[in-house]
């Protein structure tokens, strides 16, 4: 088969269509979009079901986190698949104002691939749709739709999906953590006004939930943790930042963090400064005391340390 390029809109070609007719084929699915609504999963629920439970495809879906967008019943039912379905998974995007990749979190990228032992074929697509009524039916949108026996534009997409998928803002969410994200939406719709300082303050402890929940890869400082504890078992009290310099960058690309190699050293010293046991930070949590020019050991609290 040549690879076919379609260009759709709404209007000529629902995405919802094109969505339930490829989930049904599919042995892979992978989609990362920035916002999710119920109602989006509702227009292709029983077609992901069939892919589930009579493909038995494995199908994993990245979100991002908005308020106003991503619903709280989306995510609720997003738990209630993966607790029903052992072949599904899905993650959230935690988007964070100090995420060392520079990320803001807007994708819309939808993967399938349908292997078996008869032919191999891959669709991709892109475009402007995220999985929510309108994006998927009601809205103008316009969505490339790619064809392949031989995955070259899957593949690359693929490489982009993983990009996303293995960074620290990355983690799971769980039922708590959903059931508070829905009390802030609940309390936005009521006052109008996100600015709101108890609102503010509910946002920021739920940002900082965020990090103690389990991710694909371990956040920065986590890592600078690991390898002060290594240090300490051989007998090295201090660690020196040159040290740091030279090991934490080789740690990073073997956990696939994707880190910005060439301001990775500015990000470590970051981290140091802003967990140190004097900062004036406000996220600053203590896990680094300094004890000399250059010179680092861990507090207690970062030897008990369970975030990402």
């Amino acid at each position: 088969m040549a690879t076919k390029i379609q260009i759709l809109s709404n209007t000529n070609y629902p995405l919802a269509d094109v969505l339930k007719s490829e989930l049904i084929e599919s042995s892979t699915v992978k989609i990362a979009v920035a916002f999710l609504s119920k109602s989006g999963l509702e227009q292709i629920y029983k077609s992901l079901d069939y892919a589930l439970r009579v493909n038995h495809a494995n199908v994993e879906i990245i979100v991002g986190l908005d308020f106003k967008t991503t619903d709280y019943r989306a995510l609720v039912a997003l738990k209630d698949i993966k607790k029903s379905n052992e072949n599904f998974n899905f993650y959230c995007f935690g988007d964070k104002k100090d995420n060392y990749n520079d990320l803001i979190f807007h994708p819309k990228i939808y993967l399938f691939d349908k292997t078996s032992s008869k032919n191999t074929k891959y669709t991709s697509i892109i475009g402007s749709s995220n999985l929510t009524g309108g994006g998927l039916a009601s809205n103008f949108e316009v969505n490339s739709v790619i064809r392949e026996d031989k995955p070259i534009y899957y593949s690359q997409l693929s490489s982009i999906y993983d990009e996303i998928k293995y960074t620290d803002s990355i983690f799971h969410p769980n039922t708590k953590y959903i059931e508070d994200y829905g009390n802030i939406a609940k309390k936005l719709d009521k006052s109008k006004n996100i600015k709101e300082s108890f609102i503010q303050n509910d946002i920021k402890l739920l940002r900082d939930k965020e990090e103690q929940l389990p991710g694909t890869v371990p956040s920065l400082k986590k890592v600078i943790i690991e390898f002060m504890e290594q240090q300490e078992k051989n007998g090295v009290k201090e660690i020196s930042l040159d040290d740091l310099y030279k090991v934490i960058p080789t740690m990073t690309e073997e956990r696939h963090m994707n880190m910005k190699m060439d301001t990775i050293d500015n990000s470590i010293r970051g981290e140091l400064n802003k967990h140190e046991l004097e900062s004036n930070h406000k996220d600053g949590i203590q896990l680094f005391k300094r004890t000399g020019r250059g010179l680092y050991t861990l507090t207690e609290k970062a030897k008990s340390y369970k975030g990402r």
